[in-house]
């Protein structure tokens, strides 16, 4: 009985501590002076993560729409408050030369920002020849 208080105990502590560095860490990268914020996130299932970051001080509300290469909406939602921070992940993998677009409408302040995400694969072949002798 006294082991399992013990570690219930000290997960408990593991956890706050995790906890309040990931809140200290969201405050460190605060960017008031950059509104939106949209970022490239890879992720280890090889499906991509886009992070789209609102950094508004008073509160807002904003609609997001995804949309491909021809205008289709692949997703869209409105959300309300301040320093919101969402992640995106599709279901399936992108094709490969896929072009996104992310709008984000501030609905408050009817202003726009649009953002043209785009993919690129490059591979980089090196070839050192040393002489022995």
């Amino acid at each position: 009985m006294k082991k399992n208080v013990i570690k219930t105990s000290v997960l408990s502590i593991a956890l706050a501590a995790i906890l309040a560095t990931s809140v200290a860490t969201v405050k460190a990268n605060d960017n008031v002076g950059n509104p939106v914020e949209l970022k490239y996130i890879s992720s280890k299932t090889q499906l991509p993560v886009y992070q789209l970051r609102l950094n508004n001080l008073t509160k807002g509300s904003y609609a997001i729409a995804i949309k491909d290469e021809t205008g289709v909406v692949l997703y869209n939602e409105t959300v309300a408050g301040t320093k919101l921070v969402r992640n995106y992940q599709f279901d399936t993998a992108v094709p490969e030369g896929a072009k996104l677009t992310f709008e984000v409408n501030d609905l408050t302040n009817n202003t726009s920002k649009v953002y043209n995400v785009s993919k690129t694969a490059t591979v980089v072949e090196n070839v050192v020849v040393n002489e022995v002798k």
